[in-house]
């Protein structure tokens, strides 16, 4: 079997997870050589940062999912420490290094705060190929007939570390036009209880969407390539969207400026 990134014959002896395991599926899987046991590899590397050096990681501890090795989400964004209850208890999680610039709106009344923090830890490269290859991969598992559409060309030399030319995406949960369940019947359900959705929409020949969430946090990228004018009326209708890597957002906003 050909791996669907590298393109190479394999016969691999491990199995993909579509979700990383740490964010707690176990159950929606790729069969074995689907991803060779090469890139499979590799691709722990980008999913362990964007795990644990982003936002991500207060959700996984909030939810109180174990990691691989069956221990608490831990994970550092800027100087904020972050982790999870050592028993396993939804909602309990642990911040080391609040302080005057990441507290804001403090109430002695109610013990309660607003808590301002960055969403990624030089990690947006490391994100963007997450969300690109569980894209991917959940389209080649359970929406064939698209996946054979398109060649992903682009995307794969990106994984595959052809070319490292920075991949956007945008923080939002804001939907232009009705995005639709990647995951069918009994999949989508069980991603459903571990807080997790996958979702497309087809714009174009040139503009794939998929939008990952899980739990309280979207993000939205193209599958196809690195353009990003798609963006604009996501960017002007969610105004607490972003764009990640944060360069094309000033790039962005010069564009839009011109127009």
């Amino acid at each position: 079997m050909k791996c669907i990134f590298c393109d190479n014959e394999n016969e691999a002896k491990s199995s993909e997870h579509i979700v990383p395991e740490s964010f707690g599926n176990t159950f929606y899987i790729l069969p074995k050589g689907v991803v060779c046991d090469s890139c499979n590899n590799s691709f722990s590397t980008f999913e362990s940062k964007a795990l644990t050096d982003s936002v991500f990681v207060f959700e996984r501890a909030r939810f109180s999912v174990p990691s691989k090795k069956r221990k608490g989400a831990k994970g550092k964004v800027n100087e904020l420490i972050i982790e999870a209850d050592e028993k396993f208890r939804k909602g309990h999680l642990f911040i080391k290094g609040l302080n005057n610039e990441n507290v804001k709106n403090f109430d002695a009344h109610t013990q309660s705060f607003k808590l301002v923090v960055s969403a990624f830890d030089k990690s947006e490269v490391a994100a963007s190929k997450l969300f690109l290859s569980m894209g991917m991969e959940a389209i080649y598992q359970s929406q064939r007939n698209l996946y054979d559409k398109h060649s992903f060309n682009e995307l794969k030399e990106f994984i595959t570390k052809k070319d490292n030319t920075d991949w956007p995406f945008i923080s939002t949960d804001f939907e232009t036009d009705k995005f639709k369940s990647i995951p069918t019947y009994y999949d989508k359900y069980r991603l459903k209880k571990i807080y997790c959705s996958l979702s497309y929409l087809e714009v174009d020949d040139k503009t794939l969407l998929f939008k990952f969430k899980y739990g309280g946090i979207a993000m939205t990228i193209n599958l196809l390539n690195r353009d990003y004018q798609w963006m604009e009326l996501f960017y002007k209708r969610d105004k607490s969207s972003c764009i990640f890597p944060r360069h094309f957002e000033r790039k962005f906003l010069k564009k839009v400026k011109k127009k």
